[in-house]
């Protein structure tokens, strides 16, 4: 009886282990096909490939550890690479839908670099559809994904930019200064968006203060013009329109040498500046001056006030 309990025994446990070797032997093909369908960018039988090692891993229990550590940082690339996929082809749900699975797995894992990696991209991808909804004047759902693009990192310039775009249609000045002062901030001097930050900021103050110059508000204009020149003070018009602030509020000395900038700057129609410069000179009664100014002024609206000036009013040579 005994022999034969015995037999039985060691029938039981040869039996256990062909189990076992069948079961990691199963885990260790499902690994390799993993590994085949990766390198043939079928991403999405090699994800399955992948869990189905690890399932079959956890079964086995510890001595299925260390090919189920190896599974999950393949599958951890496999789903990365089809997140890149996916980005690439601009579809975009897809790809946020992998990228965070990547991060899922990455944390897990404790693999930092392809969380970082995954980060990246989903900044990315949330940027370039709140690029699409700007462009489709949603801007609510823009900001949102701007903002979206913005947790998954905090230093992405590009989508403060997008978020400035969004704040400039709605005249939302406040917003719209602090969006593309952080672009500036974050983003490398030489890069082409951050020259498009300083242009777009710099346009968009002096067309403000010249709706407020029509409107009579020199305080309200001169103070814009002077946010306009923390980004850049290259900008003839800028300085015509100083000229003309100057020039509203008696103070003929800046408004002489705003006008000279101007012209300085100013690569085309010069004859505005030239009627501005022409009426500071007469302010500041320089009258010599003021004669060549308005002589300057041969086309454009102030052509028949400039005339008058040399002719009736200043009595030119």
């Amino acid at each position: 009886m005994n022999k034969v309990k015995v037999i039985l025994s060691v029938l039981f446990l040869n039996f256990t282990v062909f189990l076992f070797a069948q079961t990691i032997n199963e885990a260790g093909e499902a690994f390799n096909k993993g590994i085949q369908n990766t390198k043939e960018k079928n991403y999405e039988m090699a994800i399955k490939s992948y869990n189905k090692c690890i399932d079959i891993c956890k079964t086995v229990g510890a001595d299925g550890d260390e090919l189920k550590a190896k599974a999950e940082k393949q599958l951890t690339n496999a789903y990365y690479y089809s997140g890149m996929n996916f980005y690439k082809s601009k579809k975009f749900d897809e790809a946020i839908r992998d990228f965070k699975k990547t991060i899922e797995i990455a944390e897990k894992t404790s693999n930092p670099k392809m969380v970082d990696k995954a980060n990246d991209y989903l900044a990315k991808v949330y940027r370039l559809k709140g690029n699409a909804f700007y462009k489709k004047k949603d801007y609510e759902r823009a900001i949102t994904n701007f903002d979206k693009a913005l947790y998954y990192n905090l230093n992405y310039f590009k989508a403060y930019y997008g978020k400035g775009l969004v704040y400039k249609k709605l005249e939302d000045t406040e917003n719209f200064k602090l969006a593309m002062d952080k672009v500036i901030e974050l983003g490398p001097a030489d890069d082409k968006t951050v020259a498009k930050a300083k242009s777009i900021s710099r346009k968009f103050y002096i067309a403000l203060a010249g709706k407020d110059l029509q409107h009579g508000d020199n305080s309200a204009a001169l103070d814009l013009l002077n946010i306009s020149l923390e980004y850049g003070t290259t900008d003839p018009q800028a300085y015509y329109f100083f000229a003309i602030i100057y020039n509203n509020i008696l103070k003929w000395d800046k408004a002489i040498e705003s006008a000279q900038k101007a012209l300085e700057l100013e690569k085309e129609s010069k004859v505005n500046i030239y009627f501005e410069l022409g009426k500071a000179y007469e302010g500041a009664g320089n009258k010599e001056a003021a004669c060549n100014a308005f002589k300057n002024v041969t086309a454009g609206p102030n052509t028949d006030a400039a005339k008058h000036k040399v002719t009736q009013e200043l009595k030119c040579n």
